[in-house]
């Protein structure tokens, strides 16, 4: 698989250090979806394993996560639960016009 020269440039990051990092395509797409992907995803793979009081301090820490989903802060705690989490996933997706999708 050859790597274009966009995506060369975009996998150029350096540590603190100034050494460069070397990334392979797939880590970089693994990056890509950490850091632009749905908050909903990034939920159920990092933060639902906190503790009750992480996630508050989490979501204290960071008012934006999560807003694009109709979800008051002290009901957090509803998001452990899978079902929950499909039924906020079809509200967005139903709000947003995403309709045919779900």
């Amino acid at each position: 698989m050859k790597i274009t020269d966009r995506e060369k440039r975009q996998t150029d990051l350096l540590w603190k250090d100034g050494r460069k990092m070397e990334w392979t395509k797939e880590k970089y797409e693994r990056f890509e979806k950490f850091i632009l992907g749905d908050d909903m995803d990034f939920y159920e793979e990092y933060t639902i394993h906190l503790t009750d009081e992480e996630q508050e301090k989490f979501f204290v820490e960071n008012p934006e996560f999560m807003s694009e989903y109709p979800i008051s802060r002290d009901m957090i705690h509803l998001l452990r639960d899978p079902m929950y989490r499909g039924l906020m996933r079809k509200i967005k997706k139903y709000e947003t016009g995403e309709r045919e999708k779900y």
